[in-house]
């Protein structure tokens, strides 16, 4: 089957874990975040098997639920960019402390890196190392299907926030012209809002027009 992907809104923020499929069993979660519930619900009723959980990048809206959902599919694989692999147990990091709260995770067993081909059932993905959101954000480019998953990288109408105290805006503004040699019909799923293409984007968000 082709790439299937599902996104799941998840807790106050309404980050999208995406469900990534493209076989009958086997699935790839990207961003299991807060209040996972909907998410480990769905996988459960259409009897999913989560075979790796790939982060886009470690701020505690996107990694809040990696234990929930790690301790009902046995513990699969969990991948991050090694900028952020500490991120997992560092509160002040994952920016969970500034929430009021402490949130770690259990440890990646994997890092991924710009270049590097993943495996995701019958296709595979291009990490493309975007930072700016965060230093160790990525996105997964599937080639063959269109697809790209950007975390909080590239909005419908508007960009990820560069104001935390890890982020550098002038590594954003690198990052979104990188993902402006994507082809326009390049379909972006995003860490929040719905999903937009390149194309859309490139004639239609403030943001990237200003880089021009």
């Amino acid at each position: 089957m082709a790439l299937d992907v599902q996104p799941i809104p998840l807790g106050p923020w309404q980050t999208n874990a995406l469900v990534l499929q493209t076989t009958n069993r086997e699935v790839t979660v990207c961003d299991p975040g807060m209040d996972p519930a909907p998410l480990i619900g769905f996988l459960q009723e259409h009897k999913l098997q989560v075979k790796q959980i790939i982060l886009t990048h470690a701020h505690v809206d996107h990694i809040a639920g990696i234990d929930a959902v790690s301790a009902n599919f046995g513990d699969p694989p969990l991948l991050v960019h090694p900028a952020e692999q500490e991120w997992l147990n560092r509160p002040e990091l994952n920016l969970s402390s500034l929430s009021g709260f402490d949130v770690t995770s259990r440890p990646a067993t994997g890092t991924i890196v710009d270049g590097q081909v993943v495996p995701v059932g019958s296709d595979e993905a291009t990490v493309l190392h975007l930072p700016g959101h965060s230093p160790g954000s990525i996105g997964l480019y599937f080639k063959a299907s269109g697809v790209l998953v950007g975390g909080d990288t590239l909005f419908q109408g508007s960009i990820g926030r560069t104001d935390f105290p890890t982020s550098e805006p002038e590594a954003m503004a690198t990052s979104l012209r990188r993902l402006l040699t994507l082809p326009d019909e390049t379909r972006v799923y995003p860490g929040h809002g719905p999903s937009t293409t390149i194309g859309q984007e490139r004639q239609g968000n403030p943001f990237l027009i200003a880089l021009k």
